[in-house]
């Protein structure tokens, strides 16, 4: 039986405002008590590989959370992943290495008939100097992206 849901922070935690998605993650392994729950799986990766699909084949939803560069309003949202624009995408020429969210889940139909829900919780990324400070456009920007991550969670 696939577990309910999978979260998986994306980022360098060393480069900046790129490290985010991890330290957004890990802090809810923290909160939740642990990186495994009945109901969600949590991972902290610098990059998605294509090894991953298989986790991403063991759950029912999956969200992404990631840092990018945006010259919107700073504000943190969610882009729903079309699971049929995902299942209509094709292993061959996917690179060995980093993989965008989509294509690591058109991966898992593929290879694993996957047909679960991927969402991508995107945060505004302003800086990605040496180390693990973020910046004060990104601090601002936290507390709502934690109330998407708990809203997805719920479900």
């Amino acid at each position: 039986m696939a577990r309910p849901a999978l979260l998986i922070g994306i980022g360098n935690p060393l480069r900046g405002d790129d490290g985010v998605g991890g330290r957004l993650v890990e802090e809810l392994a923290e909160e939740l008590g642990g990186w495994s729950t009945p109901s969600a799986e949590l991972r902290v990766v610098q990059q998605l590989t294509p090894e991953l699909a298989c986790t991403v084949a063991g759950a029912q939803r999956v969200l992404f959370v990631d840092a990018c560069v945006s010259a919107g309003t700073g504000v943190p949202w969610l882009d729903v992943l079309q699971p049929d624009t995902c299942a209509g995408a094709t292993a061959a020429g996917l690179p060995s290495h980093q993989l965008e969210p989509a294509a690591l889940l058109a991966l898992a139909h593929t290879l694993y008939g996957w047909r679960g829900e991927g969402t991508l919780l995107r945060l505004p990324a302003f800086a990605f100097p040496h180390g693990q400070a973020l910046s004060a456009a990104l601090l601002e920007a936290l507390p709502a992206a934690r109330r998407l991550v708990r809203w997805w969670l719920q479900g």
